[in-house]
């Protein structure tokens, strides 16, 4: 089975596809990140910093990695006053936001 993980994901949903990548072996082909569009995370490690290509597996309880609750509060704060994330809001449905750029 060839599969490949893509991640625009926070560093919950990242850390969650580093162990699954690690755990499977069948997973042959490099994945691919945007760790660097993320300025912050909820993670109390996070935003996860490639170094040499590489980013190692978290290492710890479930997934490895702390949520950050002063983190998590600022961004629910965020989506309270400005709602959700407007990159893919659509002009002409007000209140829809798109999941994926459907042009």
């Amino acid at each position: 089975i060839d599969y490949w993980c893509y991640s625009g994901d926070t560093g919950i949903g990242s850390a969650c596809y580093l162990n699954l990548c690690a755990a499977l072996g069948w997973i042959r082909e490099p994945n691919q990140s945007l760790f660097r569009m993320q300025p912050m995370d909820i993670i109390e490690e996070g935003p996860f910093a490639p170094k040499n290509n590489t980013v190692p597996v978290p290492e710890g309880h479930g997934l490895g990695v702390t949520l950050s609750q002063e983190r998590l509060a600022a961004c629910h704060r965020d989506f309270v006053e400005n709602g959700p994330c407007n990159k893919y809001h659509d002009p002409e449905k007000p209140g829809t936001y798109r999941r994926l750029p459907l042009n």
